[in-house]
């Protein structure tokens, strides 16, 4: 019998989480009750799988989404703990890919970002005018191109923990509290929206205001993996 969501337990405090069902058109809706409205920028192609999931692939060049500022402020983290979470299949491009940020460089916010060069690093960073640093980061690396990842994080305080197909990864480095941005929500994109193009294919993009545990990371992937086999 299937599970209502809001009974599964790691959808508690879930914020933002985009299953990609419309198919067609530029908005996709957030099926967290904020129900934030997505725009896609550049027509990203709608893709199905052999599986029949509906993923979207961005081409690298131009092609991102964003949410704006004012709709996003439930996802403006600075101090408290927070948990991103999705499906992503990267391909060679621009040697650094935004997944998905609500930030500034150097002055507010948060990022997911793939870097290609030496061994396919993914970070989360937290960026802050003031403090000891305009940006501090966590990262893990072995995120291969040309294959689906399911990547799940969870900060907590001063550390964040990184998972790969539900299994927790050696997880570098120590975070300080972000500052506050006014920038809109992106995926796929800088937050200039003109750089660090995501290229190829992504879904169920998700963001909580708490930290997950590494059991919830497993459920939520074994209960999806059979869609990208």
């Amino acid at each position: 019998m299937a599970l209502h969501y809001d009974a599964l337990a790691y959808n508690n405090g879930i914020l933002l989480d985009l299953p990609f069902r419309e198919g067609v058109g530029t908005i996709t809706h957030d099926i967290a009750k904020p129900h934030h409205t997505t725009t896609l920028v550049n027509t990203p192609t709608w893709a199905a799988l052999g599986s029949g999931l509906m993923t979207l692939e961005l081409n690298g060049t131009g092609e991102y989404l964003e949410a704006s500022n004012a709709s996003t402020a439930d996802l403006g983290f600075t101090s408290g703990n927070f948990s991103i979470g999705g499906w992503f299949n990267w391909a060679d491009g621009y040697e650094s890919q935004i997944i998905i940020g609500r930030y500034e460089v150097d002055v507010g916010g948060w990022e997911l970002y793939l870097f290609d060069d030496p061994n396919w690093y993914l970070t989360l960073r937290l960026h802050h005018a003031g403090g000891a640093a305009t940006r501090t980061a966590c990262y893990s690396s072995g995120w291969t191109q040309d294959i689906w990842h399911f990547v799940g994080i969870s900060r907590t305080g001063s550390t964040a923990i990184m998972h790969r197909n539900g299994v927790a990864l050696a997880t570098t480095g120590i975070l300080e509290d972000a500052e506050a941005t006014t920038r809109d929500l992106v995926m796929g994109c800088r937050f200039t929206k003109d750089n660090d193009y995501f290229k190829n294919k992504m879904w169920g993009m998700r963001v909580w205001g708490s930290a997950l545990s590494a059991s919830d990371w497993l459920t939520i992937y074994n209960s999806e993996s059979r869609w990208f086999a």
